[in-house]
């Protein structure tokens, strides 16, 4: 499961909890800003350190139909901190194909944004499509069923160099899997392939951000340059490395347009588990599907403010997933077209929430809540 993932399962209807430190005053709660008196839960979540509880509905078409549900509490009043507020987790969820999962995590901004921290543990039963990878070309168009029956760890620091808009840091990814790739021969006695495997990653971390916010930004910079080496000495399986390069800008046409635009591309060295190979990662397109040693990917989004706080975001993408820089152009490459509508729900932290409705050159077609942006960081 990759890290953006982590971050897929809070959106669509909403429900508030009163958090456990709200102080024992009798102060009205409302859930209508001050300014437009429109629905909002900046106030709620932050002032009052409220618990956002969000179920959604899991659209991927890699795993199927299914549902999830987040729990985040604001840890942070708005007032009190210069920066985004650290938000601490539960999640959990599954599908219709016998995919589920659980975990925790924390986002931490401290230090007055000097100092930004993200952790998180995952038990998950991931029944995937796969695709082969870019290893078993039969299965390109006819994917099997492979199960990760898994535990993750994620752990990432990263330091703001000076005053400036640099950070400087370091990532560590630890996945143990029982694998089961359940490969179609009729033959009643034989179960599928069974193996173990372990993930043991570092990953240096360079990025540079300007974002208006993290949340829903529309306008600012967000590059990202990471290096990422396993080794048998660290418990992982095998000795590779992966590059990877990541730039988004958001650029302001107007007070009420603005365009983005996402590049990213990923490097592989060495013999890297057929799980682990970067996969192209486009809203339309099964995550698993387009997948080899090296991606590179482009996604443009345009985002209109349609009225008050709704807006309507286009955006379409291509992608090419390719075994050596030589047979680029023999790679397995998707375009995809897509489009949706946000909802400005917290305006203190410019956040949105709403769904986006995509499909691709191959066929597919997929739905997704999002809470922030699909680009988010």
């Amino acid at each position: 499961m990759s890290k953006p993932s982590l971050v897929l399962f809070f959106f669509v209807i909403i429900f508030q909890m009163s958090a456990v430190s709200q102080n024992k005053s009798k102060s009205n709660i409302s859930f209508k800003d001050s300014l437009d008196h429109a629905i909002d839960m900046s106030d709620f979540l932050l002032n009052k350190k409220g618990v956002l509880i969000v179920p959604t509905i899991i659209t991927e078409p890699s795993v199927g139909y299914g549902a999830a549900g987040g729990a985040i509490y604001f840890h942070s009043a708005y007032t009190k901190k210069n920066g985004p507020p650290s938000m601490s987790g539960i999640l959990g969820g599954g599908t219709q194909n016998g995919t589920w999962f659980g975990g925790l995590f924390h986002v931490g901004y401290w230090n007055q944004d000097r100092i930004r921290y993200m952790g998180a543990v995952v038990r998950t039963s991931l029944n995937i499509s796969f695709y082969g990878s870019g290893i078993i070309e039969s299965l390109a168009n006819s994917p099997v069923n492979l199960n990760l029956d898994a535990w993750l760890v994620l752990q990432q620091l990263k330091f703001r160099i000076g005053t400036s808009n640099f950070f400087l840091g370091g990532r560590y990814l630890l996945l143990n899997t029982d694998n089961t790739l359940e490969i179609p021969i009729e033959i009643p006695e034989f179960k599928g392939v069974k193996f173990s495997s372990q993930l043991s990653e570092v990953t240096l971390v360079t990025n540079y951000d300007t974002r208006s916010n993290v949340f829903s930004p529309t306008n600012g910079f967000f590059i990202e340059l990471s290096s990422t080496y396993s080794d048998n000495w660290m418990g992982g399986d095998g000795l590779y490395g992966r590059i990877s390069s990541t730039m988004i800008g958001y650029f302001p046409v107007n007070k009420r347009l603005f365009v983005g635009l996402r590049h990213q591309s990923t490097y592989s060295l060495g013999d890297v588990p057929f799980y682990a190979r970067p996969v192209v990662s486009l809203r339309g397109a099964p995550i698993t599907k387009y997948q080899d040693r090296n991606i590179m990917l482009l996604e443009t989004e345009v985002g209109w403010n349609l009225y008050k706080r709704w807006s309507l975001v286009g955006f379409t993408g291509m992608g090419n997933a390719y075994s050596e820089l030589s047979s680029f152009n023999e790679g397995k490459s998707v375009a995809t077209l897509g489009t949706g509508f946000r909802y400005l729900l917290m305006r203190k932290l410019g956040a949105q929430m709403g769904m986006d409705f995509a499909k691709s050159t191959s066929g597919d077609f997929a739905f997704y809540m999002v809470f922030g942006c699909s680009w988010l960081r």
